[in-house]
């Protein structure tokens, strides 16, 4: 089978591109890419004509049998992709539909009119999605084709070389590794830190990531006076891995989320998870196993679940040792691309 991926730029690294190029070492079936959206130094409106030509040629001249969409759930990704889908389906080729992203307002307005989400994305093979809720959303709009969960990937290289038996349960430094945004929980995480810190002398916290808070969030540290807490910026490669490996615990009290790539790889090295049931994390957590899962927003309780794990390092070890197996049994990009490749292998007659 020839598979044909649409895809965004993969030289600028969202999470559709960087979740296929963690795949793409692991797909048995013959796979190729068609790039559409903004490239560097070049904006998306330029690229709409020359991609959806490309687009067309790929599907004249090469040996395709199916293609895979990747809007998110809002307005002008959905029209984008649907000119391809139906492109697709004009040349009868058949289509898998990924939903990465999520607008809870544009959902709510397909579920009380879906007839223009029906006669599109109602002719895909199935549809992926990385959360429960998007599920029971696209149910509600009797589409008649599978809807099947999914998850996004860790990189089976990223953790070559990681031992989980060095995790003794002990919690010396706390990781926030995700944009810098409000939304994130970044200011939540700076003020739970605070109040750590004054139990905790010797408690660090590592921001890694960039975002339109940064600045201000390394404003709010010297004009807090909160010590020992260190911005990286953005990280990659072994860079990523080091932060990984030495950081004791994972926290990110973000709004919403589809499937936090960060948390997963963060389980993957054995870290307790502090965060919020938002997106797909909640649909395979299990509180006190894997970490702690709260609706708070509020720092006051977070310092209180992390001071309780600081008190019981067994506990923290347990909890290293069951995220570690079951992120390397659920979340490797090799078990994540197999069973893409079943799904399509099963539903695509």
């Amino acid at each position: 089978m020839n598979i044909l991926i649409v895809v965004p730029s993969f030289k600028i690294l969202g999470g559709v591109a960087n979740h296929y190029m963690g795949l793409h070492p692991h797909w048995k079936k013959h796979i190729s890419y068609c790039v559409y959206g903004k490239r560097l130094h070049v904006p998306a409106v330029l690229c709409l004509i020359p991609d959806y030509l490309m687009f067309v040629i790929k599907l004249l001249f090469c040996k395709v049998d199916l293609v895979i969409v990747n809007p998110s759930l809002r307005s002008y990704q959905l029209k984008r992709d649907a000119v391809y889908l139906r492109t697709a389906k004009f040349f009868g080729k058949k289509v898998v539909t990924f939903i990465h992203g999520w607008d809870y307002a544009v959902a709510a307005q397909f579920e009380k009119n879906p007839i223009w989400f029906q006669r599109n994305y109602g002719n895909s093979q199935f549809i992926y999605v990385l959360c429960s809720d998007f599920k029971q959303s696209l149910e509600k709009m009797k589409l008649n084709i599978p809807v099947i969960l999914t998850s996004t990937k860790v990189s089976d290289s990223l953790i070559d070389n990681f031992d989980i038996k060095v995790r003794e349960g002990k919690i010396y430094q706390i990781l926030f590794l995700a944009r810098i945004e409000k939304s994130k929980g970044i200011f939540i995480t700076l003020d739970t830190f605070a109040l750590l810190k004054k139990q905790i002398p010797n408690l660090k916290l590592s921001v890694c990531g960039s975002g339109s808070a940064l600045e201000e969030a390394k404003q709010y540290v010297v004009e807090h006076g909160i010590n020992d807490v260190v911005f990286y910026g953005n990280i990659s490669g072994e860079q990523i891995k080091k932060q990984f490996k030495e950081s004791d615990l994972y926290i990110l009290p973000t709004h919403g989320e589809g499937m936090a790539t960060s948390v997963l790889e963060a389980m993957a090295f054995g870290l307790p998870i502090v965060s919020r049931p938002v997106g797909g994390v909640k649909d395979f957590f299990v509180n006190e196993k894997m970490g702690i899962l709260t609706e708070s927003f509020l720092p006051e309780d977070y310092a209180e679940i992390i001071g309780r794990m600081i008190d019981n390092p067994q506990k923290v070890k347990a909890i290293s040792e069951t995220n570690h197996k079951y992120a390397i049994k659920h979340f490797l990009a090799s078990a994540v691309a197999k069973k893409y490749e079943k799904d399509i292998e099963r539903y695509y007659n």
